[in-house]
């Protein structure tokens, strides 16, 4: 049973803020939500990474979205959004061929 503390308004009010600053993450600043993607495979594949500006290590499995607010480079590599790399998300290319694009359901 859980303790009383995490039932408190302060409790609930952060944590109903914390959500709504997590959802903001998976939309562009015009409101449209980024649609939901999966690199296709299985395991972890090196990828260009736009925040770090360099090649980085990532597992295909996570949460992907496509940031469809930014063209695909020379090499038709499209822009990629995860937010589940060490609690601050991360932007890859990744080619568009490797990606399944999954929609909304």
């Amino acid at each position: 049973m859980m303790s009383k503390e995490y039932l408190t308004k302060e409790f609930q009010s952060n944590f109903i803020k914390l959500a709504v600053k997590l959802t903001g993450l998976l939309k562009s600043k015009d409101g449209y939500l980024f649609e939901p993607v999966k690199i296709k495979g299985k395991g972890k594949g090196f990828y260009w990474s736009v925040s770090d500006k360099s090649f980085v290590w990532v597992d295909k499995q996570l949460e992907w979205y496509h940031v469809y607010s930014v063209p695909p480079d020379s090499k038709g590599r499209v822009c990629l959004y995860s937010p589940f790399r060490f609690a601050i998300g991360i932007i890859c290319r990744v080619p568009e061929e490797e990606v399944d694009f999954i929609g909304f359901n």
